[in-house]
């Protein structure tokens, strides 16, 4: 039985967060779009807060390629938790206030490909799957308020903790592992929110701006170009704590990808550029009760992404549930 082993190009992140497909590497972008939607740029008051973040996205891309295999027809199921804790101090700095988000994914995934390999192999390749744990975020906020506009400085640090391996192909089961939970990389994503929120009419409008740049993936010399995320949410607020609006991104990269991985991906592909884009629009839902003396809330959105290139075009299903400690 012939095992093909091959650096790897695929991953799948969950940060922020991440499928397969050929752009930025691994054909997903380092944050995970749609993490920023209703109050993002509000700090709540001082206290520990434990959202649970429930992910679920599928997806298909019309090919990719993965160290001298080229797939077509790749389809991915993508199942993440996030366990998302932030931290708000009593403390201010300058007019600022201050506080701390901890982000740890936990990533589920697996996929099917129809193949062809570079030795003259070809036919449908299953995904051994992936089941570990993504990388870990770091992230310092800085909070102002005005009236009713507020702003939201999130500085996120992704740091190259989650699962990763090279992808090896087995002929002869017809299978390739090629999946990973990490990004095998560290990568630095600044981001501005800003909401106005009218308490008395319940009126919210929502949007974050921010640009990811990483560094070089050295065992695949893949240098992923700066990506670029917005994210905007109108939210209407009523009397019985529910809130209903409509939530959606749109991500562009800003250059094209380089390094020795990049270009053997263009050369394989037979394409010029895996400078990528996508949007991304949908209904987004949330509740807030308590339960106990204890504050909770419960928030779901779906998003349908169009007008892909050079990436997957995925339908995303997202669960929230908030705590205050």
């Amino acid at each position: 039985m012939r095992t093909l082993h091959f650096g790897v190009l695929i991953a799948v992140v969950a940060s922020a967060p991440q499928g397969p497909a050929h752009t930025a590497e691994g054909g997903i972008e380092t944050y995970l779009l749609g993490s920023r939607d209703s109050f993002a740029g509000i700090l709540p008051p001082s206290g520990n807060y434990w959202n649970n973040d429930f992910v679920f996205f599928s997806g298909e891309a019309p090919s990719f390629s993965a160290g001298g295999v080229v797939v077509t027809g790749p389809e991915i199921d993508v199942f993440t938790y996030k366990f998302n804790f932030t931290y708000v101090p009593e403390v201010t700095l300058g007019s600022a206030r201050v506080g701390l988000n901890v982000n740890l994914p936990y990533v589920s995934a697996d996929g099917e490909y129809t193949g062809e390999l570079t030795s003259g192999f070809s036919g449908t390749l299953q995904d051994s799957g992936e089941d570990a744990f993504g990388d870990l975020t770091v992230t310092p906020l800085f909070n102002w308020s005005q009236g009713k506009l507020n702003t939201m400085l999130a500085l996120q640090f992704f740091l190259p903790t989650g699962s990763y391996n090279t992808t090896s192909v087995n002929v002869g089961d017809r299978t390739v592992d090629a999946l990973n939970a990490g990004k095998n990389r560290f990568a630095f994503d600044p981001t501005v929110s800003m909401t106005w929120f009218d308490p008395t009419s319940g009126w919210e409008f929502t949007g974050a701006l921010g640009v990811t740049i990483s560094a070089k993936n050295d065992d695949t010399d893949y240098q992923t170009a700066p990506e670029a995320h917005f994210e905007g949410t109108v939210m209407r607020h009523l009397a019985n704590k529910w809130a209903f609006g409509v939530t959606g991104y749109a991500y562009q990269q800003l250059d094209d990808d380089s390094g020795a991985g990049a270009e053997a991906e263009k050369a394989l592909l037979g394409i010029d550029s895996l400078q990528a884009r996508v949007f991304g629009l949908g209904p987004i839902a949330s509740w807030s009760t308590t339960i106990g003396d204890r504050p909770v809330s419960f928030k779901a959105k779906y998003i349908s992404e169009f007008g892909a290139k050079r990436r997957f075009e995925s339908d995303k299903f997202w669960f929230t549930l908030g705590l205050v400690f």
